[in-house]
């Protein structure tokens, strides 16, 4: 039996090898039908290749799907080795194209269905997917054929395609109805359409910008992160996107990632009021008070109304012995609750003072 086992271990392994070959040499055969036009004999040669691994495609479509949703922890964890069966994908396009030389046009998108199950990333397949679903309607194409732009920013017929459906006003309608929904704080609705827009237009960093509010309005802020550092990525100016996820980083009390952000948003629109504000904030946290009076000057400079810029100079007045009376006066008047008692006893001095 010990001499036995050996053998029957080389003779699978040479069993297995010769079944890869038989499918390659389908695959092949496939080749040659169809580039010498034979599409019908090009179709049974393709059929038999993929059915070659049909048995074992629903447990890795499975597979796929839980990749695709875990997080980067998991993916390292519970998938080592992972990787796309790119042929696989392959051999249901082949047979998508040859189905459509074979005017069969309901097999042929079914294929190409298949081949972007295999590999999400596969940029020729949703050009096609995208083609054949014109009849449709320019939604539903353009769905197809703005991933596969994304996808494969080489592919000129993509590019074309895409240009030539206007498919950029299908992301610019979503994106309007997502904004005004981010904008009234309905974020649930938002992000519906905002993920339709990207789906659209990939590479417009204002809507993954507002993608992230929605996120964030969500409590998902690592997802929040994540967009607007993608709106940075596409956009290095979108100061948008610095200044969103700055807020998310103070939400997270990351202060000192919120302050660079924030450099980068003065650097970019040095007139940004608000930026100023969280700018403020963050120096104090991170025990910066000459930077943050200098901040506070600048919020005033630029938006006059804002109560807690007179409060903070007043408070650093008043700690360096000035007179501050006039700047807590302001800030109560303005609103801010927390220069009221100051002020209230700056009256009272002067009240005492008037006596004497």
């Amino acid at each position: 039996m010990k001499k036995i086992l050996p053998f029957l271990l080389f003779f699978a392994l040479i069993s297995t090898t010769l079944l890869k070959g038989q499918d390659d040499v389908n695959f092949l055969a496939g080749e040659r039908a169809y580039n010498l036009g034979s599409y019908k004999l090009a179709s049974e040669y393709y059929s038999r290749y993929v059915k070659s691994f049909e048995e074992k495609l629903p447990a890795y479509l499975s597979k796929v799907s839980s990749y695709d949703t875990s997080t980067p922890y998991e993916k390292s964890s519970l998938f080592p080795g992972y990787s796309i069966h790119h042929d696989w994908a392959v051999g249901y396009y082949k047979l998508g194209i040859t189905n459509l030389n074979l005017n069969d046009f309901e097999q042929a998108a079914k294929d190409f269905d298949v081949a972007i199950k295999i590999d999400p990333k596969y940029a020729e397949a949703y050009l096609q997917k995208g083609l054949l679903s014109k009849g449709k309607g320019k939604t539903e194409a353009c769905k197809y054929i703005s991933k596969a732009r994304w996808l494969s920013d080489t592919m000129k017929a993509a590019k074309a395609a895409y240009r030539d459906n206007f498919c950029w006003m299908c992301g610019i309608e979503y994106y309007v109805k997502g904004k005004t929904e981010v904008d009234l704080k309905e974020y649930a609705e938002g992000l519906q359409n905002l993920n339709l827009a990207i789906e659209y237009c990939q590479d417009s960093g204002n809507y993954y910008a507002y993608r992230g509010i929605a996120y964030e309005g969500l409590e998902k802020m690592d997802s929040a992160i994540a967009d607007y550092s993608q709106a940075i990525k596409i956009d290095s100016n979108n100061y948008i996107g610095y200044y969103r996820r700055s807020l998310t980083y103070e939400h997270v009390q990351k202060f000192k990632e919120a302050f660079a952000d924030l450099n980068k948003v003065l650097t970019i629109n040095p007139k940004f009021a608000d930026a100023y504000m969280h700018h403020a904030l963050d120096c104090e946290n991170l025990a910066m008070p000459e930077a943050a009076l200098y901040d506070y000057q600048q919020l005033l400079k630029y938006k006059p109304s804002e109560g807690i810029a007179w409060y903070k100079i007043g408070l650093h007045k008043k700690q360096n012995g000035e007179d501050a009376c006039d700047y807590f006066q302001k800030a109560a008047d303005l609103g801010n609750q927390d220069a009221k008692t100051y002020a209230d006893e700056c009256q009272k001095a002067a009240a005492r003072k008037a006596l004497k």
